[in-house]
């Protein structure tokens, strides 16, 4: 599986308890390639470790997660992807909706106004 080609062993292993043979052999290529060039394109440092954690967001459609990271970014500022690193959960936000995301991180009221 190509997949190995992002993780080492016992990360894709780990993986395989998770999601399954059927969940990772359906994974499309070519969109995993998209999300993590964009990932790669804002400089993330810790992309094995979304690919372990959040593996769904890689399912996604790339202008979808790139609207996501844009918001991240507005939310957290300039260092976003330091913040994200110290606390992958920022990356709900990609795969949860909003109300969800503020309720898991007790966020100010400011974010209800916002649209995603």
């Amino acid at each position: 599986m190509w997949l190995k080609d992002y993780v080492d062993e016992t990360k894709y292993s780990f993986m395989l308890s998770i999601y399954g043979n059927d969940f990772i052999d359906n994974l499309d290529y070519d969109n995993f390639i998209n999300i993590y060039n964009l990932f790669n394109k804002y400089n993330f440092y810790f992309i094995d470790d979304i690919i372990l954690n959040y593996l769904e967001i890689f399912q996604l459609d790339v202008n979808f997660v790139d609207e996501k990271i844009k918001y991240l970014r507005h939310k957290l500022g300039s260092n976003f992807v330091y913040e994200i690193g110290n606390d992958l959960r920022y990356l709900e936000i990609i795969v949860k909706d909003l109300d969800k995301f503020k309720s898991y991180f007790d966020l100010p009221n400011e974010l209800e106004d916002d649209v995603i």
